[in-house]
């Protein structure tokens, strides 16, 4: 599940060239700090779990650390000196049979010069180039210290797996009873966790508070930031960058995870999860947390490109609530209705303030009241009822457009000039019904022309802030027909007083009444970034 939001625009001389979509969570060891997103999104852990599936190895630090065990924290980018190091440390017989057991595609490097340097040679990719591949030799050698069975490493059931689960749920204190499972890039199967959670494991690693190991593994990230993904990748410079405050840790598919060290303003640390939506856009994930950064005083190894400026649509410690704008006039027996129709009633069946024990009520009311949307059955004898028309032109994207022009006439393309139709779904604001309560006839409409024009742009929901979309005096209702012909669905009625020119989030569902010719909606607009 993605539940992303514009994290930040990039500008070129004030006008948006690309926009980042993606979720942030911040945790401390109590809650949740701060989310961009008003549902936090799950998604499979992979590379990012590497310093806590190392944890579960249960492989100790003995003496001087091997090599090998410090890269398998990581995803390193196998430049030539990492690949030389760790073929120095694995040298000996035992250990390549144990090599013999990995399970691990080959790969090419991704350092780039490296990468390049191979295949002008003409040489081919390796396992020992993988991002992987320590990570595979620590499950192996596990496997082997705790009798473990080699060959079936890769499966969900295997221990090492089960002892992974376990070691999650005991550093979450939650029970992950339906967890899901993913097979990674490497063939290991990689948990579906949820944000918060992948954020907590890393305030807890920052933190590091009791067990001896994660402290370890902890201090191994900090020293080590080139072996946790290599001297250009963003991890190891928001860790070299940051003098021993924070660890880093990218992920596959656009995750990257910061624990942030105990402080005295946070004695218990914090973890931080930033997924971009695209994808393993690690620059633009490390750009996204630059807010962030700038208030907890750490700094950030990742600028705009240039020739471009940047813009935030998140605040730090800000939680964005979502705010509804109703766009439906009040329901009521002072609510306007056409001339010569049915004005709204209301009986009282049973009253509480009667002494009854609940209060039971029936209306009756034309259904073209307030805001409402005509089925076709309404203007055409083979036209769909309310209840068969198509849900999906009434949720989505739209435009409020605001137009100005004499009362008693009709919008027409030309009254768009300079206003772009940006969305299928287009309002119009005319304020020349300024009074629900009040049927003033000299309102304005949109014309036949102006259907037209919208439907070859795509429009597929035609509102505006008048009881029709033909004037008053229509006898023949073109714009009706015109809407018929180009499969268009009609909102009428919606109250757009103080909602500005923009692009918004339409929900206005008809009622599902059986052969109906139309259905008061609850008509509300979010505003889109």
């Amino acid at each position: 599940m993605i539940t992303t939001r514009t994290l930040y625009s990039l500008l070129r001389d004030g006008i948006s060239e690309v926009q980042i979509q993606g979720e942030i969570v911040v945790v401390d060891a109590d809650k949740i700090l701060f989310q961009s997103s008003d549902a936090i999104g799950s998604y499979p852990a992979r590379s990012l779990l590497k310093p806590f599936q190392f944890y579960a190895t249960g492989l100790n630090f003995e003496g001087n650390t091997k090599i090998q065990h410090i890269a398998a924290l990581g995803s390193i980018s196998a430049n030539e000196e990492q690949v030389q190091s760790l073929r120095q440390a694995i040298q000996g017989e035992s250990t390549e049979l144990v090599l013999s057991k990995i399970k691990l595609p080959v790969s090419f490097p991704m350092d780039e010069q490296h990468r390049a340097k191979l295949k002008s040679g003409g040489m081919g990719p390796e396992q020992c180039f993988h991002t992987c591949f320590s990570k595979h030799l620590a499950i192996v050698e596990s496997c082997e210290k705790n009798k473990w069975p080699l060959d079936s490493y890769l499966a969900v059931e295997h221990p090492f797996h089960l002892k992974l689960k376990s070691k999650m749920e005991e550093l979450l204190q939650e029970p992950l009873t339906d967890l899901l499972w993913v097979t990674d890039g490497c063939q290991l199967p990689s948990p579906v966790l949820r944000l918060d959670q992948m954020a907590r494991l890393f305030q807890l690693l920052a933190e590091a508070k009791t067990d001896t190991r994660l402290k370890t593994i902890r201090n191994l990230m900090v020293e080590n930031p080139d072996w946790i993904g290599g001297p250009e990748r963003v991890d190891s410079k928001v860790i070299s960058k940051n003098g021993g405050r924070v660890i880093a840790k990218e992920g596959a598919d656009g995750l990257l995870a910061i624990g942030v060290l105990p402080s005295a303003e946070y004695p218990r640390g914090l973890g931080i999860l930033v997924k971009i939506a695209a994808g393993y856009l690690p620059q633009s994930a490390g750009l996204a947390l630059r807010p962030l950064f700038d208030v907890l005083g750490l700094s950030s190894p990742v600028n705009p490109p240039a020739g471009q400026n940047i813009n935030f649509h998140y605040k730090p410690w800000v939680t964005p609530q979502t705010e509804m704008k109703d766009i439906s006039p009040l329901l009521n027996s002072r609510a306007a209705v056409w001339p010569g129709d049915k004005s709204f009633n209301r009986k009282i069946a049973l009253d509480m303030n009667g002494g009854s024990n609940y209060t039971l009520s029936s209306i009756e009311t034309t259904v073209h009241i307030g805001s409402h949307t005509d089925a076709p059955n309404h203007f055409d004898l083979k036209g769909k009822a309310i209840h068969q028309v198509d849900l999906n032109k009434y949720q989505g994207l739209c435009q409020v457009i605001e137009i100005s022009k004499p009362k008693a006439t009709a919008i027409k393309p030309e009254d768009l000039k300079g206003v772009p139709v940006l969305a299928k779904r287009v309002l119009f604001k005319t304020t020349s019904f300024p009074n629900p309560e009040h049927f003033n006839e000299d309102f304005n409409a949109l014309s036949r022309e102006l259907i037209e024009y919208l439907s070859f742009r795509g429009v597929k929901l035609v509102g505006i802030d008048t009881p029709s979309v033909d004037l008053f005096d229509s006898k023949e209702l073109p714009t009706h027909l015109a809407t018929l012909k180009s499969n268009m669905a009609i909102l009428e009625g919606i109250d757009l007083q103080g909602v500005q020119p923009g692009i918004y989030e339409l929900t206005a569902l008809p009622l599902k009444l059986e052969g109906l010719d139309a259905s008061p909606v609850r008509a509300v607009l979010i505003k889109k970034d």
